[in-house]
């Protein structure tokens, strides 16, 4: 019994460190409150527009890849800089292709969004649209 309260306490802990890991980069990182203010947005507008859940799930998983990679990108940026606080030209390269990391994903994200919500948005916009010039 007093392995499973451990290991109970431990999952409780990890938690907690996880939730203020997340919570530091929401407050401390622009990019991250953006990505996590976009991925809120976005599940809004799937469920506006009725999204199937194989679509949202994925869709919300290309923005939290996004998310994911922001995190690590902070984390690594934070440990090299408290390691290595003056310059280099190699941890400047590091730090870019981590950026990059992020932009892929980034991209990703939008590209699968779009390509997966297209028909529904644009129908779902005209449908709306026509449906307010018939009340003129």
């Amino acid at each position: 019994m007093d392995r499973i309260i451990d290991a109970l306490l431990r999952v409780k802990n990890a938690l907690i460190y996880a939730v203020k890991g997340i919570g530091y980069g929401y407050y401390s990182r622009k990019n991250m409150t953006v990505f996590l203010t976009v991925a809120v947005l976005v599940a809004v507008l799937l469920t506006w527009l009725g999204t199937s859940k194989i679509k949202f799930t994925i869709i919300l998983a290309s923005w939290l890849l996004v998310i994911i990679m922001e995190i690590t990108n902070s984390a690594i940026e934070k440990i090299i800089d408290t390691l290595h606080p003056s310059y280099s030209e190699g941890i400047g390269h590091a730090k870019d292709m981590m950026a990059g990391a992020v932009f892929i994903a980034l991209l990703a994200a939008i590209i699968v969004t779009l390509l997966m919500i297209w028909d529904p948005l644009v129908y779902k916009l005209f449908k709306v649209s026509s449906d307010i010039q018939s009340l003129r």
